[in-house]
Parts: C-alpha cells; sequence; structure tokens
C-alpha cells in the first residue's frame, strides 16, 4: 500500500473525536509502534494507532486490541508519566503536509505531541513545550537538531507542490476502518514472506543435513554387509587353525562353501587363537553395526518425511502467521542445559560435553543419534538409571575430574543415589553391544574399566547449576 499523503490525512483526523478526548493509557508494541488509548463524552472509549518510521507508517483510529512488548522503550515510559490524564484543546494538521500535532493540556500546563507519517529521517513523534522546546522524541535526531533541550523549527508549506493529491478510493464505514484492515494485511503478508524466506533456507539446511546423514549411514551399511563372509572366514580359520602359525601374514584355505581356495590375512603379531577371535569379534561388531545402522537409517527416513511434510504445512498459504511466526523465533526454554528437541540433560565439565540420559528411551535415543564410536559412556553396575556420555575431543583422553564429574552424575541419575556411592564401569560407545531382543535402551559392555565413587554433591550442584537438583 502506498504511503499516505496529507489529504487522507486530514480524512483520517476528521473522522476521529480527538478534540477534548482525554488520554487514558499507552500501550507499546514495537519501536515503532503504539496505541493511545481515549476517551470522550460522546463515543465513550477509544484508541488510535501510530506507526511511524516504517513501510506502514500511519495513525488511524482502531478496535484491535494489539500484541503488547515485553518491555516499554524511554519514549513509552515519557508518555505514560507525562501525557495520561491530559485533555486534547486542539488537533491541528500542518498545510499540505503529512504532519499534525495534538495540543494536550492540564491544568499546570499545555504540550504539544507532533506527528511527522513521513518516510525516511523525517518520520518522528516529538513532545514539546508551547515554546517549542523539545522535551522528548520517539526518535533522537542529533544531526537533525532534534534531541532534548533544542527548539524544534517547523516550517510550514505554502502549497502542495506540483502533483495534486487525493483521496484513494476505499470501502468499509470510514477511511480509518479501510486504512487499519488494508495496512495490517498487507503488513502481515509482508512479515510472512520474510518468515517463509527464513523457514526456506532453514528447510534446506535441514534436509540436507539428514540427506548428508543418511548418505553416511547407507556407506556404512555397505561396508558392513560382508559381516556373513566374515563368519565364514573366522570358521574356516578355527577348522584348519593347526595349520596357523605365529608371524604368518596370510593363509590359503579350501573353502568347503565355494568349492575353491581362499586367502585370510593374518597379523603376524598375533597368535592363532588371537587371529581367530579377531575375525569373529570383527563380525560382531560388524553385525551389530549393521543392525544399528539399519534402523538409524528407518528413523532418519521417517525423519525426512515428517520434516518435509512440517515444511508443506508451515508453506500452506492456509496456516496462520501466528503458527509461521512461533516456528520462526521459536520458545526459549530459559534452561541451558536442556536442548530443545533434544533427549537427556546436556551440560559441561571443564569445557567438556556431557549427556544424561534419565530413563531408557532417552539413554537408547541418545546412543543412536547423539554419540560416536569414541565418545565414553557411564553407568552404574547393578543399579538401573541413566547412561552418562562423555563427548570425546580430538587426540585427547577425558582428564580424572570430568570423569569424576561423569561418575557423580550417574550415581545422582540411578536408584544409586540414596547409597551415596556406587561401583561404575565405563568404556567407549564403539564397544558397547546391544541385547537382541532385550529391552530399550539395554546395551553390554566390553574393553570396559571400573570406578568406584561416591556421589560429590558440591560437583553436581555445580555441574547442574541448580540448588533444587539435589533433594
Amino acid at each position: 500500500m502506498s504511503t499516505i499523503n496529507w489529504k487522507e490525512l486530514e480524512l483520517l483526523l476528521s473522522e476521529m473525536p480527538l478534540e477534548n478526548s482525554y488520554v487514558q493509557k499507552i500501550t507499546e508494541h514495537s519501536v515503532h509502534s503504539f496505541t493511545i488509548h481515549f476517551f470522550s463524552k460522546e463515543e465513550k472509549a477509544w484508541m488510535m494507532y501510530a506507526e511511524i518510521s516504517s513501510n506502514h507508517t500511519r495513525v488511524n483510529r482502531t478496535e484491535k486490541l494489539r500484541k503488547k512488548s515485553s518491555t516499554n522503550q524511554r519514549f513509552t515510559q515519557y508518555l505514560k508519566a507525562h501525557i495520561i490524564g491530559r485533555r486534547v484543546v486542539e488537533v491541528k494538521q500542518y498545510p499540505f503536509d503529512r504532519a499534525f500535532v495534538l495540543k494536550l493540556q492540564n491544568s499546570d500546563d499545555t504540550i504539544n505531541m507532533i506527528f511527522r507519517l513521513y518516510s525516511g529521517p523525517g518520520a518522528n513523534v516529538i513532545i514539546t513545550r508551547e515554546d517549542g522546546t523539545i522535551l522528548e522524541l520517539l526518535f533522537r535526531r542529533p544531526q537533525r537538531g532534534e534531541r532534548n533541550g533544542e527548539k524544534l523549527v517547523e516550517e510550514e508549506r505554502t502549497s502542495e507542490g506540483k502533483k495534486t493529491w487525493s483521496v484513494r478510493p476505499y470501502t468499509g464505514d470510514s477511511f480509518n476502518e479501510y486504512i487499519d484492515r488494508e495496512e495490517d494485511k498487507e503488513s502481515k503478508d509482508e512479515k510472512r514472506d520474510e518468515y517463509l524466506l527464513i523457514l526456506k533456507e532453514r528447510e534446506n539446511r535441514e534436509i540436507k543435513a539428514l540427506e548428508d546423514k543418511l548418505m553416511r549411514i547407507n556407506e556404512r551399511i555397505q561396508s558392513t554387509r560382508g559381516f556373513e563372509e566374515t563368519k565364514h572366514y573366522a570358521d574356516l580359520l578355527s577348522s584348519n587353525i593347526y595349520m596357523v602359525k605365529k608371524g604368518m601374514t596370510s593363509i590359503t584355505l579350501d573353502d568347503w562353501e565355494k568349492g575353491e581356495k581362499v586367502t585370510i590375512s593374518l597379523d603376524p603379531e598375533l597368535s592363532p587363537t588371537e587371529n581367530k577371535e579377531k575375525l569373529y569379534s570383527r563380525y560382531r561388531k560388524d553385525k551389530t553395526s549393521l543392525s544399528m545402522a539399519i534402523e538409524e537409517k528407518e528413523k532418519t527416513e521417517k525423519t525426512i518425511q515428517e520434516t518435509k511434510e512440517k515444511y508443506d504445512y508451515l508453506f500452506s498459504p492456509l496456516t496462520p502467521l501466528d503458527k509461521i511466526k512461533k516456528e520462526v523465533e521459536g520458545k526459549s526454554t530459559g534452561n541451558e542445559k536442556v536442548k530443545e528437541g533434544r533427549p537427556g540433560v546436556w551440560v559441561k565439565s571443564n569445557g567438556w560435553d556431557i549427556i544424561i540420559g534419565r530413563n531408557a528411551k532417552e539413554n537408547d535415543e541418545i546412543l543412536r543419534s547423539y554419540t560416536r564410536g569414541s565418545d565414553v559412556w557411564m553407568h552404574t553396575r547393578d543399579f538401573s538409571g541413566g547412561y552418562i556420555i562423555i563427548k570425546a575431543q580430538k587426540d585427547r583422553t577425558v582428564p580424572l575430574p570430568v570423569l569424576l564429574d561423569g561418575a557423580s552424575l550417574a550415581i545422582h541419575f540411578s536408584k544409586a543415589r540414596k547409597n551415596g556411592k556406587a561401583d561404575l564401569y565405563y568404556t567407549q560407545v564403539k564397544y558397547l553391544r546391544r541385547v537382541k531382543g532385550g529391552k530399550t535402551g539395554l546395551v553390554l559392555p566390553t574393553q570396559e574399566k571400573n570406578l568406584n565413587a561416591t556421589e560429590d554433591e558440591e560437583r553436581v550442584r555445580r555441574i547442574l547449576g541448580n540448588e533444587n537438583e539435589i533433594s
């Protein structure tokens, strides 16, 4: 919608019962907009909306109760302190101009509230004394001499210039109602377009990240699909173990299944039995990894589909603007330890990230989607409880203080908490094995190390950052 011209401002002002109305209340909506609540004997309570220095600069009567700003800026605080209770004794529009003044009076004095509905740096709302001394401004512009204490110089026009202005065609009961409706609609459309642009970029990032993840999972599936062949080689080696000698780098054996000879690589540093166990260990690892990768692939494909469906809904013209806004702006939990959309509690210890699973479902989801093989897993022995994951850092070993922090958290988030101490074990995530047909999140550790620890409540308080976590 085009900017309001001086003829349209003239009509807007003529339709509002400004003279002899009393200012009752000020509501701020943004740095650019506010509503003045008036009361007049004839029309009782009514409101005037003002939006300055935006794409929708205007003043108009309104029936809409717009959302309040969470804080009040300096100018709004001044208005609340100095113009509430005053009566409008005069409304004057400057000749041929998109500017007007309200003379506001109380028992002590009269002040001027000047509205400039210009585009560019001239747009402003200025409060002055009767002699023109500036008391306060919506926008302070020292380069224009518009600041507290300065004298405001207003130059009145003598003609409308080369162009002849008129009021655009409108529908509705009044021009105020039309402007309020159409400007709001256009403003919402612009905001929707702005939000959708942000969401489109976000969708592209999310889908690309998920597709990259899916590609890595497929690569893992391909690399582990040969686990049955690995077991077959282990079986061949086991049945011919008498032929294997330490120091051999390979051995060629008859493959009874394929009816041909196969060559199996060996580690010369290992004994025959150790070479056999190495193949069986690789078989078990690849088999478990493949099973987990297939599950992860199904979950990732489902997430991709759900993500696309979510954005299809958001991009629909029928989706309410507030839903789109909520998605763009999100909601802060006020607690940085709980990351939105992620399971468990996320904390830091001496620069190391620790994830705490609080139940079986969180334990399972964390292991499946938020860990790598080099991360450290920790859990209490003989007591059910949450998994503790210490995220690995490149070329660094987890220091003892961080390990002890993890131990205290493991006890705190387990049934061992009432004892205050427990035996724990820890290992890298890559050495965990899922129990086939077992309960959700159940794993068996290998190559684990043992740790006997006592819960240090000071450590837990420091890490969780909340005294109420300890009870």
